[in-house]
């Protein structure tokens, strides 16, 4: 008997219509290994996605030194390298088949050729469909922390009259230098007031409208970012906030200001559920336009999330029908559970900030400037010590020896002693970010101190990320904090390497933790709704309307593959089955189970024109000087 492997419970592909995952299927192609031999090796290139359908592998990264680390089991139900259908990407472990294994692989060029030949498909995917055909998909065209299936609503910088407000002084500097030239007696000094007279305005120019330019704000389909940046003090932040968290938005036209109303500009205040989470932007142009975007775009997102639930639920609902165990499609944790997660190999230096965990779990500690400032009077202290150990035993008579010997020892000793304390308190004030939550661990030596404060990733607000002043900037350090809902006070990563890069991984996290809850979701609404019809799985499936998802015959395989939840990881399914949602999804309310829908209902299609229409200020508010 034929097993069937359906596309749309790949989350990837769960947005799109039977008709462009009847194409996708046309494109995948069929592969077998036999047990022991290697899918894909460590360091190769990762030319398309590739998902179990039969068998069982087994995925190890191999060090330096030739030693290998296992990191997951990987069985029939997960896929795998979904990133390298949109961007050039190398292997980075090994999987090796365990025992006989089929799969089905998509690779990029196959994708790159779906995705020019239906516009439509790149547009549900959030990619650009007009991309040459030897290239691949440009991810992040736009700014470094886009998403893979994010697309750009606005982007645009405060008003113009931002840069005009600050350009007068050095407009007003030049016919003044101009005028104490012309009143100077000697006549030499006057070929030089002129040209200063044109280098420093200029300069001054080009420095506020790089000032001005730094400032940006960007509304995507899922988020909005505003990236703050000033040249002088080297200071970088950057602020977003989710959609989701999004409950309020307000505009002020700035009293006693005539200019405001003239060319349009205003402060756009977005509120979240956490005042500290709240986000307010200065001389943003045409305020009203900015509000009415942002609000149909929250619609917008509250609509395409139900959509995606009901196309979850479906597919949950034909796995009933066709008598599959709910548990076919989660990850499994057992191996979780029953190995502690280990440093990956190379993550686990002595001085090292960034650790990753076997568990897909990230270890930051704070940056290395950190322990070198801390331990640097001990250090200096012990090898004080020890050249004084030395030169008693080399230059010092015998008599003052009885002296020397002592104080240099219990220098040496206090600076051992002031080192570890120092160097432990530092390589134990660890931020853990994982799937689920984010954890700050505060440890002091002998059992002093021992707090850990944990964190669930949905709680979270707003994340910002800023980076102040030369040494900050030369050294790629600094803080990280986020706003809760419900506190008074932000959570802080302090002092730590490449702030940014935490920050966009937090905010992935908080994405893909969206993507299971709503898998998780799904699969709890399947099991009420069973339980509600009280019905075999045969009978649902003699009266079950006959449209559905298009089926791909599997030639053979034990069991119906289900896609992982999260598309952007390198190998997304084996994070998924290494990290389990710990958090109970809610159950539904009574008045969705009285609805009495068919499972196979299909949902309402969400039409082009709901999508939030992209505005951009006039020629007039948007004309840069």
């Amino acid at each position: 008997m034929q097993e069937t492997f359906r596309l749309d419970r790949i989350p990837l592909f769960a947005m799109l219509s039977e008709a462009q995952l009847e194409r996708i299927q046309r494109h995948l192609e069929l592969k077998s290994y036999r047990a022991g031999e290697d899918i894909f090796v460590q360091g190769a290139p990762a030319d398309g996605m590739a998902a179990l359908v039969n068998g069982q592998a087994v995925l190890f990264q191999t060090s330096e030194d030739g030693s290998q680390t296992p990191l997951a089991t990987v069985s029939a139900g997960q896929s795998l390298n979904q990133q390298a259908l949109f961007a050039e990407a190398r292997q980075s472990a090994t999987l090796r088949a365990a025992q006989p294994v089929t799969l089905l692989k998509l690779t990029r060029a196959s994708f790159n050729e779906l995705l020019r030949q239906d516009p439509d498909m790149a547009a549900a995917l959030g990619v650009d469909s007009a991309e040459p055909a030897t290239g691949s998909i440009n991810i992040n065209p736009q700014f470094a922390e886009q998403r893979e299936d994010e697309e750009i609503l606005l982007q645009t910088h405060p008003h113009w009259w931002s840069f005009l407000r600050a350009a007068w002084l050095p407009l007003l500097l030049m016919p003044a230098m101009w005028l104490g030239a012309a009143a100077l007696d000697a006549q030499g000094l006057s070929p030089v007031f002129v040209a200063l007279s044109l280098a420093l305005p200029v300069l001054a120019l080009a420095y506020f409208y790089r000032e001005w330019r730094n400032d940006s704000v960007i509304v995507t389909d899922q988020r909005i970012i505003r990236i703050n940046r000033t040249i002088l003090t080297m200071y970088r932040q950057v602020t977003q906030v989710g959609l989701d968290s999004v409950h309020e938005v307000n505009y002020e036209l700035p009293p006693y200001d005539p200019f405001a109303r003239l060319f349009r500009y205003g402060t756009v205040i977005v509120k979240t559920a956490g005042a500290q989470g709240n986000l307010e932007m200065a001389l943003m142009p045409s305020p009203a336009d900015f509000q009415k975007l942002i609000m149909e775009n929250r619609q917008y997102f509250e609509s395409r999330k139900a959509q995606r639930h009901h196309k979850l639920v479906r597919a949950e609902m034909q796995r009933m029908v066709s008598e599959e165990p709910p548990e076919a499609g989660l990850p499994s944790s057992s191996r979780a559970a029953a190995e502690p997660p280990k440093p990956l190999a190379g993550g686990n230096g002595f001085l090292s900030a960034r650790i990753e965990m076997s568990n897909g779990d990230i270890v930051y500690r704070k940056h290395i400037s950190v322990w070198a400032q801390h331990t640097a009077l001990p250090i200096l202290l012990m090898l004080t010590s020890l050249a004084a150990l030395i030169l008693t035993f080399t230059l010092v008579s015998p008599d003052l020896r009885m002296v020397t010997f002592p104080v240099a020892m219990a220098a040496l000793l206090a600076g051992g002693l002031a080192y570890y304390w120092l160097d432990w308190d530092w390589r134990n004030d660890v931020y853990i970010i994982s799937d689920d939550t984010i954890t700050l661990v505060r440890k002091r030596p002998f059992f002093l101190e021992n707090l850990r404060d944990q964190i669930l990733v949905e709680r979270i607000d707003n994340v910002e990320s800023v980076t102040k002043g030369f040494f900050a900037a030369l050294l790629k350090y600094g803080d990280v904090r986020m706003s809760l809902v419900g506190a008074d006070e932000p959570k802080l990563f302090i002092k730590v390497s490449r702030p940014q890069e935490i920050q966009q991984e937090i905010s992935r996290r908080q994405h893909n933790k969206s993507l299971r809850r709503a898998r998780l979701e799904a699969m709890q609404q399947r099991k009420i709704l069973g339980e509600y019809l009280g019905e075999s799985p045969a009978s649902l499936s003699q009266r079950a309307p006959g449209r559905g998802a298009p089926a791909l015959t599997n030639y053979g395989a034990q069991q119906a593959v289900g896609g992982a939840p999260t598309p952007d990881a390198n190998h997304d399914g084996l994070q998924a089955a290494n990290n389990t949602d710990r958090n109970r999804p809610p159950r539904l309310p009574k008045r969705i189970i009285a609805a009495h829908q068919p499972p196979t209902r299909p949902g309402p299609k969400l039409r082009k024109d709901h999508r939030p229409a992209r505005f951009s200020a006039s020629t007039k508010d948007q004309a840069e000087t």
